[in-house]
């Protein structure tokens, strides 16, 4: 007989948006990525059994929002087990947050990330699952950096080329410079850069979407049949430096160099067989592109979201031409907040 549960783990996980650093991340290059306040929240209740030291199998109860009914499966704890399904496999990974397995574990998400937005939904469902788990098991304060080594562990089953950058926006919040693994806060203890960000970025979501897995595979079968590595780590570097110049800088004084990087790193990704042409085709005669105003891929590209970059005023043309095909700008804003915990 199983006892109730008398404690459960709650976490919450944000969306995140790359500004710049596709794919030359993955070569040792720069990104810029920033957290968006959509959420993935986690419930988990753990049920052991009453007087047993612990179970030999764990039946895992997994809820979410996005299916009409539950999924049950019972894990035997002699086996080693795994799943495509990021979701079922976060929730086989947290088990060994117990040392003494419960008998049961209920996890519930519910999530407002579409993931046709490329705002980090599979990434968020990690960290928040093994976070909720040990929320309840450790008994402590949670190791923010082990947590995140763990998630990138299980993203990687299914992307074995992720750089991790979304993993690590996503646990501290805010914007962050990222770099193989390492990552430092651009905007700690401070709003500044995210309201700069808010004033001159719309983020334009409603394409059809661009799986990360498949769209990363035709993209870097075209990179490297043209030997263009270089060539993209160059302009992606550059697009960098021309972020942070635009951040740092008073006003909007480095908006122009900023426009002129992102139109260049543009036009080489333009080539490849992924870009949203359906895009380009409905900005390209809008006034002012690439000289007031300017657009970009984010993530993997294709259609997952774009950015329009330029003042206020300059965006009312482009956001118009985009509503005609579909789309909207993100119900996101930018945010300090990271991974959090109760």
């Amino acid at each position: 007989m199983q006892s109730e549960s008398t404690m459960t783990g709650h976490a919450s996980a944000p969306g995140k948006l790359m500004l710049a650093g596709e794919y030359s991340v993955l070569d040792g290059g720069r990104a810029l990525a920033v957290a968006l306040d959509g959420e993935l929240q986690v419930r988990c209740d753990a049920f052991h059994e009453t007087g047993a030291p612990g179970s030999a199998t764990t039946i895992l109860e997994l809820h979410s929002n996005l299916w009409p009914e539950p999924k049950t499966i019972v894990i035997d704890h002699d086996e080693e087990i795994s799943s495509e399904d990021p979701y079922v496999d976060a929730a086989i990974s947290a088990l060994s947050a117990w040392a003494s397995k419960p008998a049961k574990v209920i996890f519930q998400v519910s999530a407002n990330l579409d993931p046709t937005h490329g705002a980090g939904s599979s990434s968020a469902l990690r960290l928040a699952v093994l976070a909720s788990a040990k929320h309840i098991a450790a008994g402590s304060l949670i190791n923010l950096a082990e947590l995140a080594d763990s998630a990138l562990e299980l993203q990687r089953r299914g992307q074995p080329a992720a750089s991790g950058y979304d993993i690590a926006v996503q646990s501290r919040g805010g914007l962050i410079e990222f770099r193989r693994g390492a990552s430092r806060s651009l905007s700690l203890r401070s709003e500044d850069h995210l309201d700069k960000l808010a004033s001159c970025v719309t983020l334009m979501v409603g394409g059809i979407g661009a799986p990360t897995g498949p769209t990363m595979k035709i993209f870097m079968e075209w990179l490297v049949a043209r030997a263009s590595q270089t060539e993209l780590m160059q302009l992606s570097e550059s697009m960098v430096d021309a972020w942070q110049e635009f951040l740092s800088a008073s006003e909007n004084t480095a908006l122009p160099a900023l426009i002129k990087a992102v139109a260049e790193h543009r036009a080489f990704m333009a080539e490849s067989p992924v870009f949203p042409q359906r895009v380009a085709t409905a900005l390209e005669n809008i006034p002012g592109l690439d000289v007031s105003w300017t657009w970009k891929t984010t993530g993997a590209g294709g259609e997952d979201a774009v950015l329009l970059i330029g003042a206020a005023a300059a965006l009312i043309e482009p956001r118009l031409a985009l509503a005609r095909i579909g789309w909207c700008p993100s119900p996101f804003k930018f945010t300090q907040q990271g991974l959090t915990t109760w």
